[in-house]
């Protein structure tokens, strides 16, 4: 029988948030407002709200990938940065992509207040997380299996994680965690989620999409051989097995620390590639040119 890795990560967010007395610190606004009145549907853009939360625009469509507009993961971790758009501003979404099912990537409040026309996807196992309200609209996908969501080619990929978004269930529910390869008009961006290295399947992604753009977690920074997170020297691993035309970090600056401690290794560790790289702050966009 295949161990499970099993993490207690409500212990972890308690350490977490008492090591940084989260819980007596402000929420900072962030420096840059997100407003979509000049979406133009001719575009290919991203805006970044924070965190793995990741507002697409591929030319008439919208996708929104991790959602979490929570001012705090449960009642101890306060965002470092608030989110930069009012989420009543939304387009309605043709599709909403979870990529597993712990607190900083699926907050059940934000997505009963998303307008959603498409599907919700979830990886296998991680259904049962999803507001009944929605229950028609959520889709389980297993790594490699792909579906169409209002016209948008979406293909599961393998991630490296671990389950259990309270303690006791990581003993049952399975493997729920993935990335996703996002297809439309000739354009594939890659959404890795949260997820450790894992060199052969990366550069299996590589071989079957032509990417684009690869959003890809960077956090925790901190502390080599982290078996389920990447950290930026190994985003630039995975960067190039994938093969993609451009890279933009995320998972960092939002909950756990701060942007300012974090910044500086990103900064140092994504040197090597230049432009490639797109380092955004939150609230910032950028219009992919094909």
């Amino acid at each position: 029988m295949r161990l499970k890795f099993i993490f207690p990560p409500i212990l972890f967010l308690l350490f977490v948030s008492l090591n940084q007395c989260f819980l007596f610190r402000s929420i900072e606004r962030p420096p840059k407002s997100i407003t979509l009145t000049d979406s133009n549907p001719k575009q290919v853009k991203f805006y970044w709200i924070g965190h793995a939360t990741i507002l697409l625009q591929i030319y008439d469509k919208w996708i929104l990938t991790d959602p979490n507009f929570a001012k705090s993961l449960g009642i101890v971790v306060k965002r470092h940065i608030d989110t930069p758009i009012d989420i009543n501003t939304l387009p309605e979404l043709d599709a909403v992509l979870i990529s597993h099912t712990h607190f900083d990537h699926l907050d059940q409040p934000t997505l009963k207040n998303l307008k959603i026309k498409g599907k919700i996807l979830v990886p296998k196992g991680a259904g049962f997380y999803i507001p009944n309200s929605l229950s028609e609209q959520k889709l389980e996908l297993e790594p490699w299996e792909s579906v169409a969501s209002n016209g948008i080619v979406l293909t599961a990929v393998p991630a490296r994680h671990f389950g259990g978004r309270w303690l006791i269930d990581n003993l049952w529910d399975g493997d729920p965690y993935t990335g996703y390869i996002i297809e439309y008009k000739g354009v594939t961006f890659y959404f890795a989620g949260d997820t450790g290295y894992q060199k052969e399947n990366f550069q299996e992604i590589g071989k079957r999409f032509n990417i684009d753009l690869a959003f890809l977690p960077v956090g925790p920074s901190k502390g080599p051989n982290n078996p389920v997170h990447i950290n930026p020297y190994e985003a630039v691993d995975t960067f190039l097995d994938l093969r993609a035309r451009l890279m933009m970090p995320m998972h960092y600056g939002t909950f756990y620390r701060t942007m300012e401690s974090e910044m500086p290794v990103l900064q140092e560790a994504l040197r090597p590639l230049g432009e490639k790289a797109l380092m955004l702050s939150i609230g910032d966009s950028y219009e992919l040119k094909k």
